[in-house]
């Protein structure tokens, strides 16, 4: 699929727990997911995102950045560097690389993957972004989060990170908490705008105590949360 793209963008993958997206044929967001603790198998997700920046040193975050998406793995490399880092968002995973495509006559060519202990996304122009974390309702957490939505700006876009004793695991049904949130987006005439993208974690990276919105750089406190959803909303201009 790369290489029918030929894209040029930084390419992320990893091996986690379950993933959270849009399924266009459904037209609805779904949750996959390994079920039961112990059992996991894995699947992949591409770490790419248009119209942002990503890399794998803490210190590449552009100065301007006030949220980054971070994805580690369990080494606990990240936590020893995440001070440096603005409001965070993301989870810990089993597996990261960075795919590296060797071009040949202006084709890509050879394939190979690098392991890395964590990559980050981020927004280089200072979007102003929501983060929360959660362990109760997911409906009044995006209901929280929405309101706190500064003036002048719109939810473009919204990442889930729920640990994996939730979901399935948790309510004994798929899509619960991904359905709640799509739902709330929706009864405010955002469905199509607002598609959800996440991953299910073993720890989760949000703030420690923060909850709403910021569009500074601001180097506030995070931590490895534990059966805790992280909620991400980044916004665009009216």
């Amino acid at each position: 699929a790369i290489q029918k793209q030929s894209l040029s963008c930084p390419v992320y993958l990893t091996e986690t727990y379950g993933i959270i997206g849009y399924d266009p044929e459904l037209d609805e967001t779904i949750e996959l997911m390994e079920k039961d603790r112990g059992s996991e198998k894995g699947c992949l997700v591409a770490g790419f995102y248009g119209g942002a920046v990503a890399g794998h040193d803490v210190d590449d975050i552009p100065e301007m950045a006030s949220n980054v998406m971070v994805i580690a793995d369990q080494s606990k490399t990240w936590s020893k560097v995440q001070m440096k880092a603005p409001l965070q968002h993301g989870g810990i995973t089993k597996t990261c690389w960075k795919l590296d495509m060797a071009k040949e006559d202006g084709q890509i060519g050879q394939i190979n993957l690098e392991e890395v202990p964590y990559f980050w996304v981020a927004n280089s122009s200072g979007e102003s972004a929501g983060v929360s974390a959660f362990t109760g309702d997911a409906s009044e957490a995006i209901q929280s989060l929405l309101k706190d939505i500064p003036d002048g700006r719109t939810p473009q876009g919204v990442g889930m990170f729920p640990c994996f004793t939730r979901g399935v695991n948790q309510y004994g049904a798929e899509n619960v908490e991904s359905s709640a949130i799509q739902k709330a987006l929706s009864s405010k005439g955002k469905h199509k705008d607002n598609q959800i993208y996440g991953m299910f974690a073993h720890g989760e990276l949000g703030p420690s105590a923060f909850s709403g919105f910021t569009n500074k750089p601001n180097k506030l406190a995070c931590e490895q949360h534990s059966m805790t959803t992280i909620l991400s909303i980044h916004t665009k201009e009216d």
